[in-house]
């Protein structure tokens, strides 16, 4: 299929399977911070594939030109803004919850602060609306007592190869076929400042936000001072001479 692809490197591995049995037109990526959200690898490989990408946000025009340019599928992924809806052109999004649940812009730390036992991935057709189109292909898996935001999009990107192909492979039988949300759930998207950690806090509480956290920063307040913690953990037991005490543990990174 001739596709173009909207996002950066949060689900890279579908870009990379894409590409590889597909043509594309055109990359769309956003300006992310270079720290906790990156572009390198999605520029990489259309650098590699001598593909056209920009940072600027689409428009109705860039839909346009795309079904000029004969595209047949326009995939986004973590893809920061509303796309221009164009019935001419088949648009996709790659949600990384169970879709109609976890409606929103960053389900995955959700899922471990409320304790889920699973989630998923989803595909559905772009709407309007955030996360409320159709649904063409969805895949589940569980989640760990001990679940960080990294192994959880670790075990998203394990599963989006085989579903981007069977996506292409397959793509009008699961257009013809796709089925409706329904009545979803919309999760506010967290703000990690929210997200305060003090010396009262259980270990096993604290340890559930920086794992819900992990790799992006969390606060630890103490003493009139907040400290930014980057891939920490929380364990139970004695905290005494520890740098980061809890009520009845301590934090370590």
């Amino acid at each position: 299929m001739k596709i173009a692809y909207a996002g950066f490197d949060l689900m890279y591995s579908a870009f990379e399977a894409l590409s590889r049995s597909n043509t594309v037109l055109k990359l769309f990526t956003c300006r992310v911070d270079g720290v906790y959200e990156t572009d390198d690898k999605v520029i990489s490989l259309v650098k590699k594939l001598d593909v056209p990408y920009t940072y600027d946000r689409i428009t109705e025009r860039d839909i346009e030109e795309l079904i000029e340019d004969g595209c047949e599928l326009l995939i986004s992924a973590g893809y920061y803004y509303l796309i221009p809806v164009d019935e001419r052109l088949p648009m996709v999004n790659i949600h990384p919850s169970l879709l109609p649940y976890g409606r929103g812009a960053w389900p995955m730390p959700l899922a471990i602060l409320d304790k889920l036992s699973e989630s998923g991935v989803t595909v559905h057709m772009t709407e309007k609306s955030f996360d409320t189109g159709d649904i063409l292909i969805q895949r589940r898996f569980e989640l760990s007592d001990d679940e960080t935001l990294e192994s959880f999009m670790d075990k998203v990107n394990g599963l989006l190869p085989e579903m981007m192909t069977e996506l292409t492979a397959d793509f009008k039988r699961l257009w013809d076929n796709r089925r409706p949300q329904g009545e979803g759930v919309y999760l506010p998207e967290p703000d990690p400042e929210e997200y305060i950690l003090t010396p009262d806090d259980t270990a096993e509480y604290a340890d559930r936000v920086l794992r819900a956290f992990y790799g992006f920063k969390c606060y630890y307040k103490c003493n009139g001072c907040v400290i930014g913690l980057t891939r920490a953990r929380a364990y139970k037991g004695d905290n005494i001479g520890k740098e980061y005490p809890l009520s009845d543990g301590y934090i370590s990174m």
